[in-house]
């Protein structure tokens, strides 16, 4: 686990989950793989917290990866569970899981059909856009392009995080690209640049590390390239 800015803490187990840790308790970001949401539950007892503490788990999107120990976490903790209004069908089961585009890679391919079908959960709030009822804190930021329904979240706090979720990644300089994940098309670059308006000093992401200064400013110039 590593602690990416004041209570915003990062659980790698082969994807990147986020548990933000607050005064009126605790917010997950994510749920990781199927059958490795432990890694999260051992996390939150590292810093001092338990499941009883967490207060929500909000969703960027649809892929196993990502809500992968939504439905365990749920009943574990009890917290109500947010995703965004386009995605809720797959999370609850109703649509099938919409294939990431790193199957277009063999060796990727490959590694997907190793990872387990994820059990259902359902989504207690469907959101869209705006500041999360249950989170107030986290404020939803509409990113389609990785999957129809992808949302950023931006935390205000420490100068901004902005949740990026699949929608892009960081280098290894602390730039901003697209990621192996995605594609370029009309919609994601809208996304992209969408991001780039925003201001926040921190930005986290499902498959690189964060970046922890200036991070706009990586978003708006790799933004003023597409």
């Amino acid at each position: 686990m590593n602690e990416v800015t004041t209570g915003v803490h990062q659980v790698s187990r082969g994807v990147n989950a986020f548990i933000v840790d607050g005064d009126e308790g605790v917010v997950l970001v994510d749920t990781g793989l199927p059958k490795r949401h432990g890694a999260i539950v051992e996390a939150l007892g590292s810093i001092g917290r338990s499941v009883g503490d967490v207060r929500a788990i909000v969703l960027t999107h649809a892929h196993s990866d990502h809500f992968g120990g939504a439905a365990a976490l749920t009943r574990q903790t009890g917290a109500p569970l947010v995703a965004s209004d386009i995605d809720a069908p797959v999370i609850e089961g109703l649509q099938s899981v919409p294939a990431p585009p790193i199957l277009d890679f063999p060796v990727l391919r490959l590694i997907a059909k190793l990872v387990p079908t994820p059990e259902s959960a359902t989504v207690d709030h469907r959101v869209t856009t705006g500041v999360i009822s249950i989170a107030p804190d986290l404020t939803v930021v509409p990113t389609p392009g990785h999957t129809d329904g992808h949302i950023s979240l931006l935390l205000d706090r420490a100068g901004g995080v902005l949740f990026a979720g699949d929608s892009a990644m960081a280098t290894r300089t602390g730039g901003v690209q697209r990621g192996f994940m995605n594609r370029k098309s009309a919609t994601f670059d809208a996304s992209l640049i969408a991001m780039a308006r925003l201001d926040f000093a921190v930005a986290c992401f499902g498959h690189s590390g964060p970046i922890t200064t200036a991070a706009s400013g990586a978003f708006r110039s790799f933004a003023g390239s597409l």
